[in-house]
């Protein structure tokens, strides 16, 4: 009830469902939106559409800037939300989503109060949309501070990002590479790398690898490489979910054709969507995670990094290294969150947990991370048996 404004970024929005789940449905709203056709017009709504030059790429992060007021003691605050859903209710009802929320932040105590290295992060990804909108949130964030955020940004903006030039590593997969080689310790136990999305588009096996080889780096890149995982539905498990096969067609974008000139290499990669510990297994996946697991000392599962994204497997979303990776290019706009122990000053562990607090610890050096498929993993059953859309 003391929302006061709103910033909302995501690529499909039904304007009327927002603001029915609003509190107050008058307070101002900004949206930026990847929809080719005409929004429903409402008074204290303002409508933009970034600039992407390239005809395939999208505006696709799914993120909220709430504004916060307090009537009673006129505290003023703000969250950032990072998500995987459409604002559209089908998103919200039928499919396995993910949200991930800082603390309300509150004001500087002043002017002079240093950035974070997350509010550092959110503005220059939220300058690359060149919108005065956008431009008017950020003179407002930099009033807040962000330094209690545990989590750092990996955004992708579109276009050409050129060794010679500062952006190089801002954003897409070389960005994610970046973070990982600062943040993320060797290790000499066994790993797996665990991608999971809800779109695969065509790419071609040089580009996968490229991709798992950026995904795989650490501090000091020694030690074995990481296990390769894919979690996708089987038709099978689309077929008994709650939205079918054929509904499920809407969101799991995987074209037969290109499952088809890719399946030699690609399948042995593929683990099936099974998520009965966590009560989602008939909610077929729009979430979109990238995990790497550890085995620990004591043979239990650890976290090295988890990331919670808008980005799907695709060029579009990550970027394609060219001229010898000295360039990135990339189509889309994306936006996720990525955590690993080193955020955290005490010396921490982060594992996998089924439910939110799932189990009582006796120190506070245990976070749970909730992932949303079941682990261990479970291979496709077969070749040629994951979910593909049914020819349109």
């Amino acid at each position: 009830h003391d929302l006061e404004s709103m910033v909302q970024f995501n690529f499909l929005v039904d304007v009327g469902y927002l603001l029915s789940n609003m509190y107050d449905p008058s307070i101002p709203v900004t949206i930026v939106h990847g929809q080719k056709n005409n929004l429903n017009v409402y008074s204290n709504v303002q409508l933009y559409t970034p600039d992407i030059p390239d005809r395939y790429g999208v505006h696709h992060t799914k993120a909220m800037l709430l504004f916060f007021c307090e009537k009673m003691t006129g505290i003023k605050t703000v969250q950032l939300i990072i998500m995987t859903a459409n604002m559209i209710e089908q998103d919200w009802e039928d499919m396995t989503q993910g949200v991930y929320r800082t603390p309300r932040c509150p004001l500087k105590p002043t002017a002079t109060t240093n950035e974070s290295p997350f509010e550092q992060d959110l503005i220059k990804y939220l300058r690359a949309y060149k919108l005065r909108s956008v431009y008017e949130a950020i003179a407002k964030l930099r009033k807040y501070d962000f330094s209690s955020c545990k989590g750092i940004l990996i955004g992708s903006v579109p276009g050409y990002h050129r060794q010679s030039a500062s952006m190089f590593r801002d954003w897409g997969i070389e960005r994610l590479a970046t973070v990982l080689r600062q943040h993320v310790p060797s290790s000499p136990f066994h790993s797996e790398l665990i991608l999971q999305c809800s779109s695969l588009a065509s790419s071609p096996q040089k580009w996968f690898l490229e991709l798992c080889e950026s995904m795989s780096q650490t501090k000091t890149n020694t030690g074995a490489a990481p296990k390769i995982k894919v979690v996708y539905p089987t038709m099978d498990t689309a077929s008994k979910s709650f939205t079918g096969r054929e509904g499920s067609g809407d969101f799991l974008r995987f074209e037969r054709g290109s499952y088809e000139k890719n399946h030699v290499w690609f399948d042995k990669y593929l683990c099936d969507w099974q998520s009965n510990d966590a009560g989602r297994q008939r909610l077929m996946p729009h979430i979109k995670t990238y995990t790497r697991i550890e085995r620990g000392t004591d043979g239990t599962a650890v976290i090295a990094w988890h990331l919670l994204t808008s980005a799907n497997l695709s060029r579009a979303a990550w970027g394609e290294y060219q001229k010898n990776k000295t360039q990135i290019y990339v189509k889309s706009f994306e936006l996720g969150v990525l955590f690993c122990p080193s955020l955290w000053k005490n010396e921490v562990v982060l594992k996998p947990a089924k439910k939110m607090k799932q189990h009582v610890h006796n120190n506070d050096n245990i976070i749970e991370v909730r992932l949303p498929y079941d682990f261990p993993l479970v291979p496709h059953p077969r070749p040629m048996s994951c979910f593909t859309r049914l020819p349109s």
